[in-house]
Formats: structure tokens, C-alpha cells, sequence
């Protein structure tokens, strides 16, 4: 999780956030590349070490926020699967009927239909039941766009003293192991791997599902397949072994865990009236790959807090006569409206930093190009921050999903004008430090700024 997303535990107030963050989350500052020389090498993911993100365990996380919002009076019902003849078609603003297939007292299963009378928030996921109910009734359309490559977790054991974070050298800075997210980048395939709260470590492991060789099909839990692995591990991950526990953990893990899926989902419509309304995954589901998922789901529920707190209260209190269908209505039209370009950018960047992780760091261009984009953010903090560091810790002074993918392209552009004269693996080591800062400035006056007044960006809003 990022800034961007804890804003909405923050703004719970009580203490809840700095509990997240002491009880379940572990500091990560960048990614610790792993290249095939056996170097390792850090890239940071703000201006300094005052800009991290956090691991933290999504069951973890989940049994905490649930716990709490029983304290406050929650109620939850579990084991209710929600059937897609449930009703959201009638020409009522507010009033909806769902049914639900529950276990039955006595064994079994049991059909229960119930008439709701207030709002419907559907936060159930990728695989939502009521947006499949709604396209059943001609209320939205959606895609799911199901990637060909799959992933597998595997395990890190606590590596004690063996740390294996980034020396230093190399023309980058030294990182604790502990503190970064590693990534072994080999092209079609990759390797990467989050410290948790006991030490150890959650990797996974991303291939092509298909394929005669070097995919989840050829990696079969078989003599032949395990075969195909370890040999492909040998080859290809020699140094991540000794952390895994041994080639035949590493083997083991690959060919008999559970192959996870990856793909986007995009919904033409998430709200009905003041009747329903889709937000989180059951809407905008996106691939791991810029680790937004869990934060674009809280920063829809953030907006939403703003907006129920914008049409029904009063002098911040809930008032009974503003909680009218109309308002609801108007409320859940606004948080589309607003949300909905901003899901479609992350969506889209998401896919994009699948290729930059999997390709494009080990890159020595690449890792130039963000050497000198830091320089710059660290000298023109005001003028100038990475895209990484809009998406993860903007969220204010309009900077959004959206306006941090547009003005992503304009800065990719000047990074690459700015090291297109460092020509070899020896020229491109040095680019930071050699960079034309005058050239530099007069890129971000000319092309930059002038689009960060036109989107009405503020970027000393992008803090932690």
C-alpha cells in the first residue's frame, strides 16, 4: 500500500493509521534488481528515503479492518453468494431486490430474496456477481482482459544475516534487503519478492501460462516438468536458489502451487440511480504490477466518504432529511464521473509497468533515465516528480491517476532527450552526474509546466 491509498484509513482518525502501519507493515524504499551478472542494484521509488511504500499482508489487513468495523457495529454475513436474478432494473431511484444462495440450518443450501430499501455499495470484487447481474439487465457493459501470463507464490524464508539487498557500487546506493521490493528480470519471465512482518519473505513468480517451454504448461508437477524447472531455475535464477531455500524448494514451489490469474476489468457503468453502486475491483479490477489495486480501492472509498459527506450532511454530521434518493443518486453519479478516467488510467499504467519491471530495469539506459529523473526531482521538487511518485503518493492538489499517466509521457520524453548523447554502458553510469542541468530546466519550463497549469496540478501535494 502507498500514501495515496492510506489517506482513506488516515482520514478514520483515532490512531488506526500509525496502528497499520506499526502491527502490519514492513517499509519498502525501491526496487533491489537482481541481473543475471549476480549485481544487485537499487532503483528508489521517491526523491529520498522519506518516500516509501509498504508491504503488508492482505489477509492480515483485511482480518484488521473487519475486526474494526465490528467494534463500530458492522455487521457482516458471510457465506451469502449473491445470484444474478437479483433485481436492479426497477424505475424506483433508491430499491433493489438481491438474492443469495446461504447454507441452510439443516444441511444443504437455501434461495433467500431480500427488498432493500437503502443503498447498495458492491464491493465483491474481480468477479462481482452484481456486475454480472447488471449486465444481465442492460445496466453496464464490462470486459475482462485476461493476460496470457500467470503467477505463483513462493516462499522466502528468513534469511538472518544473509541479507541479500543492494552493496552499493555499481554507480547505485546500498538498500536493506529488508526494505526493497526485489525483482529478477529476465524478459519473459521474472521473479520478485516483499519482506513480511516475521522476516521472511512472499515471492512470486510471473510466466507465460502456455508454451512447450519456460511456462506454467512445460513447469508440470510431473518427473518431465520438474525436470523442465530446474533446469530453467538453474539457468535463469541461480542467485534468488540460496534465498528460497534450495533449488528443490524453489522447483517444488513453482511446479505444485496454484497458478494465479492476471487481467483487467472496465466497466462502461458503475452506478444506478441512488440505488447501486460498484466500486473497487468489482469495477476497475487491474494487474498487480503497480501495486494500485488495494490503493485505488481505498481512494474510492475516500471519494465516496467525501461525497456522501457533500449531498447528505450537515456541518459534518449525517442529517435524516438530506439522505434522499435524489442525493444518492447525485452522489453516486459524481464519484463515477470523477473516479472512472482515473481507474482507466491506472488500469492502463498497471500494464505498462509490467513490461518496465519485467524488461526494463535491467536495462542500463532505463536505470540511467531514472538515476537522472531523481537528480531532478530532488532538485526541482516543485517543477518536477517522477510518475511513480504522482501515482503512489499524489491523490491531492489534483494530482491524479490521470494527470500523473499525462504528464508521465511529456517527462519520459524529456529523460530521454536528456541521456540520448550518453551512448555506452560507461557513458550512461555516469548521466546523473553529468546531465545537462541547464537543458534540463529549460525542458521542464518549455514542456512540462506549462501542461502541470493547464491540468491545474499542484505537485507539493506529492508527500507521504
Amino acid at each position: 500500500v502507498t500514501s495515496r491509498g492510506l489517506r482513506a484509513i488516515r482520514s478514520l482518525g483515532g490512531g488506526i493509521y500509525e496502528e497499520v502501519l506499526e502491527k502490519l507493515c514492513t517499509r519498502v524504499r525501491g526496487r533491489i534488481i537482481h541481473m543475471p551478472s549476480g549485481d544487485a542494484l537499487f532503483q528508489r521509488y521517491g526523491k529520498d528515503d522519506s518516500e516509501c511504500n509498504y508491504s503488508v499482508s492482505r489477509f492480515d489487513l483485511n482480518k484488521y479492518l473487519i475486526n474494526l468495523a465490528q467494534t463500530n457495529g458492522a455487521e457482516f454475513y458471510f457465506n451469502h453468494q449473491l445470484s444474478e436474478t437479483s433485481d436492479f432494473s426497477s424505475s424506483d431511484v433508491v430499491g433493489c431486490t438481491v438474492h443469495f444462495t446461504r447454507a441452510a440450518d439443516e444441511g444443504g443450501t437455501e434461495k433467500v430474496r431480500y427488498n432493500m430499501l437503502c443503498p447498495v455499495i458492491a464491493c465483491d470484487g474481480a468477479g462481482s456477481r452484481v456486475r454480472y447481474a447488471m449486465k444481465t439487465q442492460n445496466l453496464t457493459t464490462f470486459t475482462e482482459d485476461i493476460i496470457p501470463r500467470g503467477y505463483k507464490e513462493v516462499l522466502f524464508p528468513n534469511p538472518g544475516a544473509n541479507d541479500f539487498g543492494a552493496k552499493g557500487g555499481v554507480g547505485g546506493e546500498p538498500c536493506d534487503g529488508r526494505y526493497g521490493l526485489h525483482i529478477w528480470p529476465r524478459g519473459d519471465h521474472m521473479l520478485m519478492a516483499l519482506a513480511n512482518m516475521d522476516g521472511s519473505f512472499t515471492g512470486t513468480f510471473y510466466a507465460d501460462n502456455k508454451g512447450p517451454e519456460n511456462s506454467f504448461e512445460a513447469f508440470s508437477d510431473t518427473e518431465e516438468g520438474r525436470g523442465k524447472c530446474k533446469e530453467f531455475c538453474e539457468k535463469h535464477y541461480t542467485d534468488a536458489i540460496p534465498h528460497v531455500g534450495g533449488l528443490d524448494s524453489l522447483v517444488r514451489q513453482i511446479t505444485s502451487n496454484p497458478t494465479g490469474i492476471l487481467g483487467t476489468v472496465r466497466t462502461s457503468t458503475w452506478a444506478v440511480k441512488g440505488k447501486l453502486l460498484l466500486i473497487g475491483d468489482s469495477c476497475h479490477a487491474m494487474v498487480p504490477f503497480f501495486g494500485q489495486g488495494c490503493n485505488c480501492g481505498f481512494e474510492d472509498t475516500l471519494w465516496l466518504s467525501k461525497l456522501i459527506d457533500k449531498f447528505c450532511c450537515r456541518d459534518g454530521t449525517v442529517a435524516s432529511d438530506l439522505c434522499t434518493a435524489d442525493n444518492f443518486a447525485a452522489a453516486f453519479a459524481e464519484l463515477e464521473q470523477e473516479r472512472r478516467p482515473n481507474a482507466d488510467a491506472i488500469c492502463d499504467m498497471a500494464l505498462e509497468n509490467f513490461v518496465e519491471m519485467r524488461d526494463k530495469t535491467g536495462d542500463v539506459r532505463f536505470q540511467a533515465m531514472k538515476k537522472v529523473e531523481n537528480k531532478l526531482e530532488n532538485l526541482y521538487p516543485e517543477k518536477i516528480r517522477s510518475r511513480y511518485a504522482m501515482v503512489c503518493y499524489g491523490g491531492e492538489g489534483n494530482v491524479s491517476y490521470a494527470n500523473a499517466k499525462n504528464l508521465g509521457v511529456i517527462q519520459a520524453e524529456i529523460l530521454e532527450q536528456l541521456t540520448m548523447n550518453f551512448k555506452d554502458e560507461a557513458a550512461l553510469a555516469k548521466a546523473a552526474d553529468e546531465v545537462d542541468l541547464e537543458e534540463a530546466l529549460r525542458l521542464i519550463e518549455e514542456k512540462l509546466l506549462p501542461r502541470q497549469r493547464q491540468l491545474g496540478v499542484d505537485l507539493s501535494t506529492v508527500k507521504h
